[in-house]
């Protein structure tokens, strides 16, 4: 019997007028339980995802509000839907439904209510039931608000499947390593993938938020809770996956100031690139409406403040570290990114956008860069750390500003999202000179944006200095190394 407390249950929202719920079909073996006449269009776009729906399965989604409704009263509403099912000889249904899997106090939930009087086996959620853009499903099971995909079948004890459907290949390896210890940090299997963590007691964002986390469609996430995980410990857990796994993990930080400077460490204890997300992934607004049971698993990637709240979506999403080879300055690089603002346009990566006749832009870990055609970010900027407080826009300009590339920050700088706009600082590298200088305070002083001036070496070089995430050779011990670090290191270079 799945029960919870009243304290536990998906909260839905109660309207004073009760509207009908009736069944429709979007496709062959798919059934929507709508208000209404007919389905609104954000819930047969979740049934879009779920088909084509395989031989000898049909899906029910529940985008309607059933509170009050027991899982009695929805299977007759059901009825004729189900009795098709099984003429098609259906053997398996998918119930996407909040709380489908859950038995009340005095009824027995709808799944199993299915399971017994159709024959059906049946996969339904215990918690939120949402569904990924790829047609995967989630239901995260979080401290005090159980969850996960339960398996039904006539005669039988429910078997809890897991978080996720359909079951990742990793997932198995990666709960074969909880509870591990390695240098004092312990290792948690969590939907997404893997949390590091330091042993002791963790704060509620740091127990929470990870399960809260979706899988990502490539492959397991390496989840750091604490900025005190030293770049050692996350190489031994690297290198005991295997390569099929390593080869997919991103590795993701609640803390993403630091996340560069720990990836090129890794990188380096371990001689090969290291895939980076630049903030944690976050369930969009709007993931389970209000009166619906059924939501939406689109997350999107975002830093994540001080207070543990979710700020703005960095452009460059995802991007990889390489091991430093000798004296030579480090880059990385984006693979995964978005564009800022309608206005640019251009070519198909993060360093081809186009902004007026003379200027170009590239995304950064930080934020922006803008700079001539053919140059590129300088140093500072491009191993500039994101912030969760700070959108960095960097421009080089060798001489005063001309009227194209000042129109283009005009509508740029209006087209951002208020979220970095709120956030917005611009660092000005070169010379723009007093008139240049002034007529860039004016246009960010209309916005509401920082201006600081920055490097004043020529704009748009290679800089080849040193930074925050410039480093030396692989492997090399920094002056802040610990013994247990060194240790470690050690070992790591000896398997």
């Amino acid at each position: 019997m799945i029960v919870r407390s009243e304290a536990c249950h998906v909260k839905q929202a109660h309207h004073g007028t009760t509207v009908p719920v009736a069944v429709s079909t979007s496709d062959e073996r798919i059934h929507l339980v709508h208000a209404g006449d007919r389905p609104e269009p954000w819930i047969t776009e979740l049934a879009g995802r779920l088909g084509p729906v395989r031989p000898g399965e049909a899906v029910v989604l529940v985008g309607a509000d059933l509170e009050g409704t027991d899982g009695a009263a929805l299977c007759d509403l059901l009825a004729p839907a189900l009795e098709s099912c099984k003429r098609a000889h259906v053997r398996l249904l998918l119930l996407v439904m909040s709380t489908g899997a859950e038995d009340g106090a005095n009824h027995q939930s709808a799944a199993r209510l299915i399971s017994e009087r159709w024959g059906f086996d049946v996969l339904a959620a215990s918690g939120a039931a949402l569904v990924a853009p790829d047609g995967s499903l989630f239901s995260p099971d979080l401290p005090g608000e159980p969850g996960g995909w339960w398996h039904f079948a006539p005669g039988a004890v429910p078997r809890l499947v897991g978080s996720c459907l359909p079951v990742s290949g990793w997932e198995g390896i990666l709960k074969g390593m909880a509870g591990q210890e390695v240098a004092g940090h312990v290792l948690e299997p969590v939907p997404a993938g893997l949390v590091v963590r330091p042993v002791g007691p963790l704060s509620g964002l740091a127990r929470t938020l990870p399960r809260a986390v979706p899988p990502h469609r490539d492959g397991p996430q390496l989840i750091v809770v604490s900025s005190a995980v030293p770049a050692a410990v996350l190489a031994v857990v690297m290198a005991a996956l295997p390569d099929s796994v390593r080869g997919t993990a991103r590795l993701l930080a609640l803390d993403a100031r630091s996340v560069l400077r720990t990836a090129h460490r890794v990188a380096d204890l371990m001689g090969a690139a290291v895939s980076v997300g630049l903030g944690m992934p976050v369930l969009a607004n709007g993931a389970l409406r209000d009166g619906a049971s059924a939501g939406d698993a689109t997350a999107e990637l975002r830093t994540i403040d001080t207070r543990g709240m979710p700020s703005w979506r960095p452009f460059a999403q995802t991007v990889v570290c390489t091991p430093a080879r000798g004296k030579s300055a480090r880059r990385v690089r984006v693979t995964e990114w978005r564009v800022p603002a309608a206005s640019m346009s251009g070519g198909t990566g993060p360093d081809e956008l186009t902004l007026g006749r003379d200027w170009q832009a590239a995304v950064t870990p930080a934020g922006l860069w803008i700079g001539p055609r053919g140059g590129v970010p300088p140093l500072t900027a491009a191993a500039r750390s994101v912030s969760p407080d700070r959108v960095a826009i960097d421009l080089s300009v060798d001489r005063g500003p001309d009227n194209s590339l000042l129109h283009g920050l005009d509508v740029l700088f209006g087209q951002l999202e208020t979220e970095v706009r709120e956030r917005a600082v611009v660092h000005v590298h070169g010379c723009p000179g007093t008139e240049g200088q002034e007529r860039l305070r004016r246009i960010t002083a209309r916005h509401g944006f920082r201006l600081v001036p920055g490097d004043r070496r020529g704009a748009g070089h290679p800089a080849t200095g040193s930074g925050p995430d410039a480093g030396g050779r692989p492997g090399r011990a920094g002056a802040s190394e610990t013994p247990e670090y060194a240790k470690l290191r050690t070992w790591l270079e000896t398997v």
